[in-house]
Protein backbone atom coordinates (compact mmCIF):
# COMPACT_ATOMS: atom_id res chain seq x y z
CA UNK A 1 0.00 0.00 0.00
CA UNK A 2 2.91 2.37 0.64
CA UNK A 3 4.12 2.14 -2.95
CA UNK A 4 0.52 2.50 -4.15
CA UNK A 5 0.17 5.79 -2.26
CA UNK A 6 3.49 7.09 -3.57
CA UNK A 7 2.29 6.44 -7.12
CA UNK A 8 -1.31 7.56 -6.52
CA UNK A 9 -0.26 10.95 -5.15
CA UNK A 10 2.62 11.25 -7.63
CA UNK A 11 5.08 12.06 -4.87
CA UNK A 12 8.27 13.26 -6.64
CA UNK A 13 10.85 10.43 -6.86
CA UNK A 14 13.66 12.67 -5.59
CA UNK A 15 11.78 13.08 -2.30
CA UNK A 16 10.85 9.42 -1.78
CA UNK A 17 12.60 7.43 0.96
CA UNK A 18 10.00 4.79 1.93
CA UNK A 19 12.08 3.42 4.77
CA UNK A 20 11.10 2.03 8.13
CA UNK A 21 11.61 4.15 11.25
CA UNK A 22 12.36 2.32 14.51
CA UNK A 23 9.65 2.97 17.09
CA UNK A 24 12.36 3.87 19.61
CA UNK A 25 13.25 6.87 17.45
CA UNK A 26 9.89 8.40 18.38
CA UNK A 27 10.56 7.80 22.07
CA UNK A 28 13.81 9.77 21.92
CA UNK A 29 12.51 12.57 19.67
CA UNK A 30 9.47 13.46 21.77
CA UNK A 31 8.50 13.58 25.40
CA UNK A 32 6.04 10.70 25.17
CA UNK A 33 4.28 9.43 28.26
CA UNK A 34 4.60 5.83 29.39
CA UNK A 35 1.12 5.05 28.07
CA UNK A 36 1.94 6.62 24.67
CA UNK A 37 5.08 4.47 24.44
CA UNK A 38 3.00 1.40 25.27
CA UNK A 39 0.53 2.30 22.50
CA UNK A 40 3.34 2.54 19.95
CA UNK A 41 4.71 -0.80 21.08
CA UNK A 42 1.45 -2.74 21.16
CA UNK A 43 -0.79 -1.09 18.54
CA UNK A 44 1.59 0.06 15.80
CA UNK A 45 2.93 -2.56 13.38
CA UNK A 46 5.36 -0.27 11.56
CA UNK A 47 6.20 3.38 10.89
CA UNK A 48 7.63 4.47 7.54
CA UNK A 49 9.18 7.68 6.29
CA UNK A 50 7.60 7.90 2.84
CA UNK A 51 8.97 11.23 1.67
CA UNK A 52 10.82 14.36 2.74
CA UNK A 53 10.00 17.41 0.63
CA UNK A 54 12.56 20.17 1.10
CA UNK A 55 14.19 22.87 -0.97
CA UNK A 56 16.98 20.55 -2.11
CA UNK A 57 14.66 17.79 -3.33
CA UNK A 58 11.88 19.96 -4.80
CA UNK A 59 13.30 23.45 -5.48
CA UNK A 60 10.37 24.80 -3.43
CA UNK A 61 11.52 27.64 -1.15
CA UNK A 62 11.66 27.39 2.64
CA UNK A 63 9.06 29.48 4.44
CA UNK A 64 9.81 31.49 7.56
CA UNK A 65 8.04 34.28 9.41
CA UNK A 66 7.32 35.16 13.04
CA UNK A 67 5.03 32.14 13.46
CA UNK A 68 6.34 29.41 11.16
CA UNK A 69 9.58 27.88 9.98
CA UNK A 70 8.82 25.27 7.33
CA UNK A 71 12.01 23.82 5.88
CA UNK A 72 10.59 20.34 5.20
CA UNK A 73 7.24 18.63 4.66
CA UNK A 74 7.41 15.05 5.93
CA UNK A 75 5.15 12.21 4.78
CA UNK A 76 4.71 9.44 7.36
CA UNK A 77 2.92 6.11 6.82
CA UNK A 78 1.81 4.10 9.87
CA UNK A 79 0.61 0.50 9.71
CA UNK A 80 -1.66 -0.31 12.65
CA UNK A 81 -2.43 -3.56 14.42
CA UNK A 82 -5.58 -2.07 15.94
CA UNK A 83 -7.45 1.23 15.63
CA UNK A 84 -7.91 1.62 19.38
CA UNK A 85 -6.68 4.94 20.78
CA UNK A 86 -6.19 6.16 17.22
CA UNK A 87 -6.49 9.86 18.11
CA UNK A 88 -3.81 9.56 20.81
CA UNK A 89 -1.46 7.75 18.42
CA UNK A 90 -2.01 10.44 15.77
CA UNK A 91 -1.31 13.17 18.33
CA UNK A 92 1.85 11.40 19.48
CA UNK A 93 3.19 11.10 15.90
CA UNK A 94 2.60 14.80 15.20
CA UNK A 95 4.21 15.69 18.52
CA UNK A 96 7.25 13.52 17.79
CA UNK A 97 8.29 15.31 14.58
CA UNK A 98 9.07 19.06 14.63
CA UNK A 99 8.42 19.46 10.90
CA UNK A 100 4.87 19.52 9.45
CA UNK A 101 3.66 15.96 8.85
CA UNK A 102 1.26 14.50 6.29
CA UNK A 103 0.19 11.37 8.15
CA UNK A 104 -1.32 8.29 6.51
CA UNK A 105 -2.69 5.69 8.93
CA UNK A 106 -3.44 2.22 7.55
CA UNK A 107 -5.70 -0.38 9.19
CA UNK A 108 -5.50 -4.15 8.84
CA UNK A 109 -8.76 -3.97 6.81
CA UNK A 110 -7.07 -1.95 4.06
CA UNK A 111 -8.67 1.36 4.99
CA UNK A 112 -6.77 4.57 5.64
CA UNK A 113 -7.23 7.95 7.23
CA UNK A 114 -5.24 11.13 6.70
CA UNK A 115 -4.13 13.72 9.22
CA UNK A 116 -2.29 17.05 9.24
CA UNK A 117 -1.38 19.57 11.91
CA UNK A 118 0.24 22.98 11.50
CA UNK A 119 3.17 23.67 13.83
CA UNK A 120 3.91 27.17 15.07
CA UNK A 121 7.14 28.38 16.57
CA UNK A 122 7.15 28.52 20.35
CA UNK A 123 7.31 32.22 21.26
CA UNK A 124 9.42 31.46 24.33
CA UNK A 125 11.78 28.99 22.64
CA UNK A 126 12.29 29.23 18.87
CA UNK A 127 13.89 25.76 18.83
CA UNK A 128 10.54 24.22 19.79
CA UNK A 129 7.14 24.14 18.11
CA UNK A 130 3.53 24.30 19.25
CA UNK A 131 1.44 21.55 17.62
CA UNK A 132 -2.05 22.66 16.61
CA UNK A 133 -5.05 20.36 17.02
CA UNK A 134 -4.66 17.67 14.32
CA UNK A 135 -7.20 17.45 11.51
CA UNK A 136 -8.25 13.82 10.97
CA UNK A 137 -10.37 12.34 8.19
CA UNK A 138 -12.77 9.46 8.55
CA UNK A 139 -11.58 5.97 7.52
CA UNK A 140 -11.98 5.25 3.81
CA UNK A 141 -10.99 2.75 1.13
CA UNK A 142 -8.40 4.59 -1.00
CA UNK A 143 -8.59 2.17 -3.93
CA UNK A 144 -12.30 2.66 -4.70
CA UNK A 145 -12.85 4.58 -7.93
CA UNK A 146 -15.24 7.45 -8.61
CA UNK A 147 -16.01 8.27 -4.98
CA UNK A 148 -15.72 11.56 -3.07
CA UNK A 149 -12.55 10.15 -1.48
CA UNK A 150 -11.00 9.34 -4.85
CA UNK A 151 -11.64 13.01 -5.73
CA UNK A 152 -9.96 14.01 -2.48
CA UNK A 153 -6.89 11.96 -3.44
CA UNK A 154 -6.94 13.59 -6.88
CA UNK A 155 -6.78 16.98 -5.18
CA UNK A 156 -3.82 15.81 -3.09
CA UNK A 157 -1.72 14.77 -6.09
CA UNK A 158 1.47 16.72 -5.51
CA UNK A 159 1.49 18.42 -8.90
CA UNK A 160 -1.91 19.97 -8.03
CA UNK A 161 -0.57 21.74 -4.93
CA UNK A 162 0.68 25.30 -4.59
CA UNK A 163 4.45 25.57 -5.03
CA UNK A 164 4.97 29.12 -3.73
CA UNK A 165 6.83 27.78 -0.70
CA UNK A 166 6.79 24.78 1.64
CA UNK A 167 4.16 26.38 3.87
CA UNK A 168 1.78 26.82 0.93
CA UNK A 169 2.35 23.20 -0.12
CA UNK A 170 1.49 21.97 3.35
CA UNK A 171 -1.42 24.35 3.81
CA UNK A 172 -2.98 23.16 0.54
CA UNK A 173 -2.86 19.60 1.85
CA UNK A 174 -4.14 20.75 5.26
CA UNK A 175 -7.11 22.60 3.75
CA UNK A 176 -8.13 19.58 1.67
CA UNK A 177 -7.90 17.34 4.74
CA UNK A 178 -10.16 19.81 6.59
CA UNK A 179 -12.49 19.82 3.60
CA UNK A 180 -13.05 16.07 4.04
CA UNK A 181 -15.75 17.03 6.54
CA UNK A 182 -17.73 18.31 3.55
CA UNK A 183 -17.92 14.73 2.27
CA UNK A 184 -19.50 13.66 5.55
CA UNK A 185 -21.88 16.62 5.42
CA UNK A 186 -23.11 16.65 1.81
CA UNK A 187 -21.64 13.50 0.25
CA UNK A 188 -19.27 15.20 -2.18
CA UNK A 189 -16.33 17.62 -2.24
CA UNK A 190 -15.59 21.06 -3.77
CA UNK A 191 -14.22 21.18 -7.28
CA UNK A 192 -11.20 23.46 -6.72
CA UNK A 193 -8.72 24.54 -4.07
CA UNK A 194 -10.29 28.00 -3.89
CA UNK A 195 -13.78 26.56 -3.36
CA UNK A 196 -12.34 24.15 -0.78
CA UNK A 197 -11.05 27.06 1.32
CA UNK A 198 -14.41 28.83 1.10
CA UNK A 199 -16.17 25.63 2.16
CA UNK A 200 -13.83 25.27 5.14
CA UNK A 201 -14.71 28.77 6.33
CA UNK A 202 -18.42 27.97 5.97
CA UNK A 203 -17.91 24.76 7.95
CA UNK A 204 -16.82 26.90 10.89
CA UNK A 205 -20.18 28.71 10.73
CA UNK A 206 -22.06 25.40 10.58
CA UNK A 207 -20.20 24.18 13.67
CA UNK A 208 -20.92 27.45 15.49
CA UNK A 209 -24.67 27.30 14.79
CA UNK A 210 -24.86 23.60 15.70
CA UNK A 211 -23.12 24.30 19.00
CA UNK A 212 -25.64 27.05 19.67
CA UNK A 213 -28.49 24.61 18.95
CA UNK A 214 -27.04 22.14 21.47
CA UNK A 215 -26.75 24.83 24.12
CA UNK A 216 -30.32 26.01 23.51
CA UNK A 217 -31.65 22.46 23.65
CA UNK A 218 -29.89 21.94 26.97
CA UNK A 219 -31.34 25.22 28.25
CA UNK A 220 -34.81 24.24 27.04
CA UNK A 221 -34.75 20.96 29.00
CA UNK A 222 -34.22 22.80 32.25
CA UNK A 223 -36.93 25.41 31.55
CA UNK A 224 -40.31 24.91 33.27
CA UNK A 225 -42.13 27.98 31.97
CA UNK A 226 -44.07 27.21 28.75
CA UNK A 227 -43.61 30.69 27.30
CA UNK A 228 -39.87 30.56 27.89
CA UNK A 229 -39.74 27.11 26.29
CA UNK A 230 -41.44 28.49 23.18
CA UNK A 231 -38.98 31.38 22.99
CA UNK A 232 -36.08 28.93 23.09
CA UNK A 233 -37.81 26.71 20.51
CA UNK A 234 -38.00 29.67 18.11
CA UNK A 235 -34.30 30.43 18.68
CA UNK A 236 -33.45 26.79 17.94
CA UNK A 237 -35.39 26.87 14.67
CA UNK A 238 -33.60 30.08 13.63
CA UNK A 239 -30.22 28.47 14.29
CA UNK A 240 -31.24 25.33 12.38
CA UNK A 241 -32.30 27.54 9.47
CA UNK A 242 -28.84 29.11 9.50
CA UNK A 243 -27.27 25.63 9.42
CA UNK A 244 -29.41 24.62 6.43
CA UNK A 245 -28.53 27.81 4.56
CA UNK A 246 -24.80 27.30 5.19
CA UNK A 247 -25.03 23.68 4.00
CA UNK A 248 -26.76 24.88 0.83
CA UNK A 249 -23.84 27.29 0.20
CA UNK A 250 -21.43 24.37 0.57
CA UNK A 251 -23.43 22.27 -1.92
CA UNK A 252 -23.15 25.07 -4.45
CA UNK A 253 -19.35 24.86 -4.19
CA UNK A 254 -19.30 21.16 -5.01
Amino acid sequence: MREWFINRLEIPPRTVLNRKIPKKAFFTQADLSTSEKEMFTSQVEGIYLLSVMNEQSTNIPIYQDADFHYAEVVWIYVELRTVQNINRIIGAVHKSIPNPVVLIMSSTEGKVLLSTSHKRLNKNDKTKVVVEQPIITDWFNPQEDDTPYSKLLNALVVSNLSFDNLHSVYDDIHQWIRCEEVIQLVGTIPTSSEKCKVAVSILSNVQKHRKEVEQLQHEQKGQLDFGAKMDIYIKIKLQEQQVNEQIQYIKELC
